[in-house]
């Protein structure tokens, strides 16, 4: 049985643990999204985006305009229901795992269906939605309150700790960017896998280089944005192995919600 304080500290690591799972789900949603067909953009409300909403205005590339429009809107549709639905249950694993589910059921209807039914500005709008959700649902982590939607503030606020001399926010802080990065790692990986299963055995690049090492791939910006990988792997790679992948990291955190409510 445990103590009321040694309760209370196993439900605030697993309010931290979900925020960084979440964190975690982000930076693999980021890769995948930023290497599909048919977004090749990241899908948080981050200074890119916002960059290329001014560009894509100025260049007249409408189509691409109306999914920065959308991606926008839907990260500020999904805050605010977030707002409304933070405390529809008493019990806070209820409220928990119905967050949770809340925020992965677009994410892992993307890949899986939306992807093949619904134009690209539906699919930004729906995928930022998620996140926009996931940034008023999941911010606890200890005493923090962070952004999970990007790891720019996170970043930042590793110069502020160590500033401060803040060991314990410096390692929290590390801890955050570390699992958004990890995220895309994983990405990497899995899409290495797919690739290699796919009719060509073309192996993708992985870093800040990939682009211009994959074989064949010229990067072209096409209406606004840049393609990143050939046509040709996205015709010849499955997508099995990221699929089942992003559907485990999804599904770990159910087993882990806290059963209190954070602050």
């Amino acid at each position: 049985m445990l103590t009321a304080d040694a309760a209370d500290k196993k439900n605030t690591f697993k309010v931290a643990f979900l925020t960084t799972a979440s964190i975690f789900v982000m930076g693999f949603l980021n890769a995948l999204a930023l290497n599909t067909h048919d977004l090749g953009a990241m899908i948080s409300a981050q200074s890119g985006n916002v960059v290329w909403f001014g560009l894509n205005a100025a260049g007249g590339y409408w189509g691409a305009f109306l999914e920065n429009v959308m991606l926008f809107a839907g990260f500020i549709g999904g805050i605010v229901l977030a707002l409304f639905l933070s405390n529809k249950f008493a019990k806070g694993s209820a409220q928990a795992i119905f967050n949770w589910v809340l925020f992965i059921i677009p994410i892992v209807a993307y890949p899986l269906v939306l992807q093949y039914v619904v134009p690209p500005f539906i699919s930004f709008f729906i995928l930022a939605f998620a996140c926009g959700m996931a940034l008023r649902f999941f911010r606890n982590m200890y005493h923090l309150q962070v952004n999970n939607a990007m790891a720019t503030g996170s970043v930042m606020f590793l110069g502020v700790s160590l500033k401060d001399k803040k060991s314990f926010d410096l390692f929290l802080f590390f801890v955050l960017v570390l699992a958004f990065a990890a995220g895309a790692f994983l990405y990497g990986i899995l899409a290495n896998i797919d690739v290699n299963l796919g009719a060509d055995g073309t192996r993708l690049g992985i870093g800040a280089s990939y682009v211009g090492r994959l074989s064949g791939m010229q990067g072209s910006y096409t209406g606004g944005r840049m393609t990143v990988y050939a046509r040709e792997v996205y015709d010849n790679a499955s997508n099995m192995v990221r699929m089942i992948g992003l559907w485990v990291i999804c599904l770990i955190p159910l087993f882990f919600c806290p059963s209190k409510k954070s602050v």
